[in-house]
């Protein structure tokens, strides 16, 4: 199967350029960080979209099962993993409030996704 995860967020006003200083600096880092089998693909920011809260920055990550959901969200809670040293480094820029933009989005390919013809009504 073929998954891409896309993680949306906002950035603490004032930390924009900070947060891409830092990025800059550990994209590598983050990269190597994940499990086989899983992928960074990067972060992104948003150039337009038609979602108004879900958060202009983007985490993109290819998963090759739902499994690999539990997989990272376990090396996230275990804070000898690189994977969980760098995120939290992260989350420095991420803006904590509760009413801040933010999504969270699992996209799954195509043709391994269960699809129906649908009648129309009436």
């Amino acid at each position: 199967m073929r998954f891409i995860q896309e993680n949306g967020f906002s950035v603490l006003v004032g930390r924009q350029e900070a947060c891409q200083r830092w990025l800059a600096a550990n994209e590598e880092r983050i990269a190597r960080s994940y499990p086989e089998g899983t992928e960074y693909l990067g972060t992104y920011v948003t150039v337009f979209t038609s979602e108004k809260t879900a958060g202009a920055f983007r985490v993109l990550e290819r998963l090759g099962s739902y499994a690999d959901i539990d997989k990272l969200a376990a090396m996230m809670k275990d804070d000898t993993t690189e994977y969980a040293k760098v995120w939290r480094e992260f989350n420095q820029f991420i803006d904590p409030d509760p009413h801040a933009d933010w999504s969270l989005v699992l996209l799954k390919g195509a043709t391994d996704a269960t699809v129906w013809d649908i009648e129309p009504a009436g």
